[in-house]
């Protein structure tokens, strides 16, 4: 399969923040923003710990993976 912009990846995170437009989310290595815009479910709130669904290439840009 190749690899292009509509590939997702899901991530068992922690939800530690919350604004209009996105999430501070932890996966116990890496702590990042991630655009609500670029998550396929934003029904999550502070405290949260979630399986988030979001672009491969975010998730690498992000250090996730």
């Amino acid at each position: 399969m190749g690899y292009n912009d509509t590939e997702h990846i899901e991530i068992s995170v922690e939800i530690l923040y919350e604004t209009n437009d996105a999430f501070r989310v932890t996966d116990g290595a890496a702590t990042e923003w991630v655009p609500k815009s670029q998550m396929t479910d934003t029904d999550f709130k502070e405290g949260d710990h979630v399986t988030i669904e979001i672009p491969e290439w975010l998730a690498l840009e992000k250090g996730f993976i």
